[in-house]
């Protein structure tokens, strides 16, 4: 196996591990994002035991994210790491709280004590996806990246009205992945509120989705050009459409378990557009395309690149069973008894 290939290889499982992470702690953080607007305590509960099996989990990819970036694009590291110090301290402290708020919430009876949770837990999943947005937006419209490889600027540069508007997105997204989560966990009058939400939570997808597009365009237009070079790349985006109106049309007709697969769809549809008008680079400089840090200027040595993807061969599919499994034996509608959270 050539050098470029295992390059590129590298490239396409940490692309898979972030695509995966967006997926399946994607669902959660949104449900952590509509919890405060549950209603009762025990819709609340409901809410938390709905995605209780699954939330630390889904977080193992972040794992295999930083890992897999840390050994194989270690320059990439280093920068990230470094010029967004601030904002994944303030990731990290959220995903601290919120596991937290999770363990503690209804460890007491007080209503005052779950409200104080309650509110802890809608606040560090609405902190994790807003910092999530607000890199991605950050590296679509380039870093200060120079010739030394070193990336520093002032922590209130990170926002923009661009990254502000990424962020924004990222959070319709996820509440519109938790609302169809929900929809198939839940059941009756709450399964019809939840209902109730959906078109709202799309709608609102949709409008930021459009504006995002035609800013990129507009603004950003290396985002596209690749689609303007090969026009079967066109079909992506057209594909994405036809997700979106399949999942309405599955929540019309009360297939949520569709619905929610279709949300699923939309989201590796969406990474994919990302993935195509941003590759092979990894992170872009607003000074100079020449300190643009790729797939190829950035990535570890040959011996390195071979250890980590044997390491990948091995490791991931222990994680997709591990995942198949907890989904299969904890499926169907989510029920309250004495050891719920």
């Amino acid at each position: 196996m050539t050098y470029e290939v295992m390059q590129i290889l590298m490239y396409l499982v940490l692309s898979a591990a972030v695509i995966m992470y967006v997926v399946l702690d994607g669902f959660d953080l949104g449900v952590g994002a509509l919890q405060i607007f549950a209603g009762s305590d025990e819709n609340k509960r409901i809410f938390l035991n709905s995605i209780g099996p699954f939330w630390d989990g889904n977080e193992v990819w972040l794992i295999i994210i930083s890992g897999g970036l840390f050994v194989g694009f270690p320059d990439v590291y280093g920068v990230v790491f470094s010029g967004f110090y601030v904002l994944f301290m303030v990731f990290l402290s959220g995903i601290i709280f919120r596991a937290v708020a999770i363990e503690f919430r209804s460890k007491r009876p007080s209503a005052f004590w779950r409200n104080t949770w309650d509110g802890v837990f809608w606040l560090s999943s609405l902190i994790i996806i807003f910092d999530s947005g607000i890199i991605l937006g950050n590296l679509i419209q380039g870093v200060p990246v120079d010739a030394t490889r070193e990336l520093y600027f002032p922590f209130w540069d990170l926002f923009t009205p661009f990254t502000l508007l990424i962020a924004a997105l990222s959070i319709s997204l996820f509440t519109l992945h938790g609302n169809n989560f929900l929809l198939m966990k839940t059941e009756g009058e709450l399964s019809e509120k939840l209902r109730s939400w959906t078109p709202w939570t799309t709608l609102v997808f949709c409008v930021l989705l459009i504006v995002v597009t035609l800013w990129a365009w507009t603004g950003h237009s290396y985002m596209i050009d690749r689609f303007l070079l090969y026009p079967l790349f066109s079909l992506v985006p057209i594909a994405m459409v036809l997700a979106i109106i399949a999942m309405a049309i599955a929540t019309h007709y009360r297939k949520y378990g569709l619905s929610f697969f279709c949300s699923m769809i939309t989201i590796v549809i969406l990474f994919s557009l990302f993935a195509i008008g941003y590759f092979p680079n990894i992170v872009i400089s607003n000074i100079s395309p020449d300190f643009n840090l790729d797939l190829y200027n950035a990535s570890a040595s040959q011996t390195t690149l071979t250890v980590a993807l044997i390491i990948a061969v091995i490791g991931l599919p222990m994680v997709f069973s591990y995942g198949w499994l907890i989904y299969h034996v904890f499926r169907g509608k989510t029920q309250l008894h004495e050891h719920s959270y």
